[in-house]
């Protein structure tokens, strides 16, 4: 029973870290890919796009521009420390029979750098929200409308109509009309 019971948690946290690291894997194959020079460039056309809608001074703007490429850099560097951590525990699977005291490890490596980057997303997020208070009410409102196009286009889709506001779907981010 006791060994049921181990086994079937194991199991379970496999089947998470797997779904987890199929959810890394599918985050590097898109246009913003952060290894790809085209995602560099898309990147770079998107924020020259929002300083020129915010207006914002050019001290603003790398002030912006360093914490974006800081948060990139850095996120970067854990997803980089993951892949070796899933070909572990993909090698470790496919074994005839599975140490389970080495998957236990390797979900705890798995999920240090999940808790990682959690809180290096938390403290982006801050880091943001202490710039966007600097900024004036309608640079704020355009940031708004900013950060809920790129979510859409992060997650694969934009919003749809009747997600957003009434009249949501009518304004564009970036022209206001």
């Amino acid at each position: 029973m006791r060994r049921t019971k181990r086994t079937l948690i194991v199991a379970v946290a496999l089947v998470s870290l797997i779904c987890a690291g199929l959810a890394f894997a599918r985050w590097g194959h898109g246009k913003l890919d952060m290894g790809d020079h085209r995602g560099q460039e898309a990147r770079q056309r998107g924020f020259n796009r929002l300083v020129e809608k915010l207006g914002l001074t050019e001290e603003q703007a790398e002030e912006l521009k360093a914490m974006f490429d800081e948060h990139h850099q850095k996120m970067k560097e854990l997803k980089d420390a993951t892949r070796p951590v899933l070909v572990a525990v993909r090698e470790e699977l496919a074994k005839d029979e599975s140490n389970e005291e080495e998957l236990a490890r390797l979900i705890s490596q798995a999920k240090t750098i999940q808790e990682q980057m959690k809180a290096e997303r938390d403290a982006f997020r801050a880091r943001i929200d202490e710039f966007k208070a600097g900024l004036t009410v309608t640079q704020q409102a355009q940031f708004l409308l900013f950060e809920a196009r790129m979510f859409g286009k992060m997650h694969r889709r934009a919003m749809m109509p009747g997600e957003g506001p009434p009249g949501a779907e009518e304004i564009s981010p970036f022209t206001g009309k």
